[in-house]
């Protein structure tokens, strides 16, 4: 009997898997967090708080769960979230932490009386206690390192993860993190979910921003 408490309290202290925060199954368990005492968290019609108030939950109130629905941002917060099931690496689960932190993340949640609706998942944590804090990620390790110049906009940092399969671009002093892209043609082909990216070889790139502006930058 005691082992089995033991190894029921060591459940507990695990933290929330990103998995679990990007898509909460079917009738876990829900506490409201980040709201006053005083104050109640409001469920809407639809995912957005553009949506009309249907319901509202108090800070401690019981029998709160999730109806298995939720919605996502779009851009690196779906593309992020759809992928959890297989598992997200460290950089999946603190984008995925990101995302409910800034209020991306929606669940369709039921209170005990039966009324159901959205409410953002920045203000829901599990029930258990379980500490929804995004773990530290492991620090990167950087294989190639190159540094380009480009005109108006100063120096451009391109920084190759180990592998390959990621990099992480500074300019203008702004780091985006990108994803390898393949091409046999480029030495370079990296893109985000959100339009950046970064094509070329050694000594000559591309650059666009998020909002489709185009930069050439040389070694």
């Amino acid at each position: 009997m005691f082992l089995r408490i033991l190894v029921a309290a060591l459940f507990l202290a695990i933290p929330a898997a990103a998995e679990t925060i990007c898509e909460p199954p079917r009738g876990t368990a829900l506490t409201v967090v980040g709201v006053a005492s005083n104050d109640t968290l409001n469920m809407r019609s639809g995912p957005a708080a553009s949506n009309p108030i249907v319901s509202a939950i108090g800070p401690n109130e019981r029998g709160v769960t999730a109806t298995g629905r939720v919605s996502w941002a779009r851009g690196q917060c779906t593309t992020t979230c759809s992928g959890a099931a297989g598992g997200l690496n460290d950089t999946g689960r603190s984008i995925a932490f990101g995302c409910k932190a800034r209020g991306d993340i929606w669940y369709e949640v039921r209170r005990s009386n039966g009324a159901v609706g959205w409410s953002s998942a920045r203000f829901l944590d599990l029930a258990s206690g379980a500490a929804t804090t995004p773990p530290a990620p492991s620090r990167p390790v950087i294989e190639s390192r190159f540094s380009y110049t480009c005109g108006a906009s100063g120096r451009m940092t391109v920084e190759v993860h180990k592998g390959g399969g990621q990099a992480d671009v500074t300019i203008s002093g702004k780091t985006y993190r990108l994803q390898q892209r393949a091409n046999a043609a480029l030495r370079l082909s990296f893109q985000a979910s959100d339009g950046a990216r970064l094509r070329g070889g050694r000594d000559l790139v591309e650059w666009r921003w998020p909002n489709g502006t185009r930069i050439n930058c040389l070694r």
